[in-house]
């Protein structure tokens, strides 16, 4: 079985990562085996790899967090009836989906049907988006919610779910293209970032406030846009892809009470009952299946394509997601 393993800390190229054989793995009591069909290329895999992520593996180490694929066997105590099942290979940063086969518990293969691509990419960022718009905040319809790098795949699925809650959404954008595009899209309010970024969202949205900022840039950006917050409001930082750290004013966030925290999906989910986790899954594969939520892909690539894949990955100017197409090569 071939599989993506990572031998040294560093950039996401064949220096530091081999194609390497695996013996495939049988599955013990509890568990199932997985051969995985699709698995994204996320940005916190590009971070893990370059030695920046919250989770620091020993090495080496087989890569992947997320993935689709199909039950090819079950071990003691599992329904032998599950064989064939499409499941989620979910982000536990140990069961690990850059590899033909994997072996992972039963209970976190969850069942789903639709598209396996669309599938592949639900276990990190349409899970972070939910988390992020009903974890922390009981937001009621109407609510203004503002994010930044609202270009990305998250934010995409933040959109999405935003509507679907019938919450208002201001979306903060780097480049004029990507506003174009939002704005073609329906998007209620897409503006470009800049030192001006304050005062064009107080002219959008007259006397109402943002409630929820979901903020993934950091810097002076979050700065201004916390003087138009609701009294009370949340700030969630989940990324910061300008490499800044989130700084408010202290007028701010003493005079209007605002919260800020972190949102790192691993600690979100250990905070709940394993069932609750499975549910929400479950409710989210569905909107996958109805089309409510879609990411738009780039590309694909077979593993032995790993280098140019990652390459692609990093670049800042794609316009979607890249996928490893494991079945299809096996």
């Amino acid at each position: 079985m071939k599989a993506l393993q990572l031998t040294t800390y560093g950039a996401a190229t064949s220096a530091n990562i081999e194609l390497i054989d695996v013996p495939a793995t049988e599955p013990g009591d509890g568990q199932v085996a997985v051969a995985v069909d699709v698995a994204p290329i996320n940005p916190s895999d590009l971070l893990l790899i370059a030695g920046h992520y919250g989770y620091r593996p020993s090495l080496p180490t087989i890569l992947g967090a997320e993935g689709v694929g199909r039950i090819v066997a079950v071990g003691a105590g599992v329904d032998a009836g599950r064989i064939g099942e499409q499941v989620l290979v979910l982000p536990t940063l140990t069961d690990t989906t850059w590899r033909e086969q994997t072996v992972i518990d039963a209970t976190t293969a969850i069942a789903v049907d639709g598209d396996p691509a669309q599938l592949a990419m639900l276990g990190i960022n349409p899970m972070t988006a939910w988390g992020m718009l009903h974890g922390f905040t009981d937001l009621t319809p109407g609510a203004w919610v503002a994010q930044t790098g609202a270009s990305s795949a998250t934010a995409g699925y933040v959109r999405a779910l935003a509507r679907r809650a019938g919450f208002r959404l201001v979306d903060i954008v780097r480049r004029p293209e990507s506003a174009a595009s939002l704005r073609d899209s329906g998007a209620d309010v897409v503006l470009v970032d800049g030192p001006d970024i304050a005062a064009e969202v107080k002219q959008a949205l007259g006397r109402d406030t943002i409630d929820l900022l979901i903020d993934g840039v950091g810097g002076p950006t979050t700065t201004a846009l916390a003087s138009r917050m609701s009294v009370g409001g949340t700030i969630i930082s989940y990324t910061s892809r300008g490499g800044q750290p989130v700084s408010i004013d202290i007028p701010d966030l003493i005079f209007r009470g605002l919260v800020v925290r972190g949102f790192w999906l691993k600690h979100w989910q250990d905070s709940l009952p394993p069932e609750t986790v499975a549910q929400h899954y479950r409710e989210l594969a569905a909107l996958v299946a109805d089309g409510t939520l879609h990411a738009t892909i780039d590309a694909t690539y077979a593993l032995t394509e790993f280098d140019t894949a990652l390459a692609h990955a990093a670049r800042r100017d794609r316009t979607g997601k890249v996928l490893f197409a494991i079945g299809a090569q096996s």
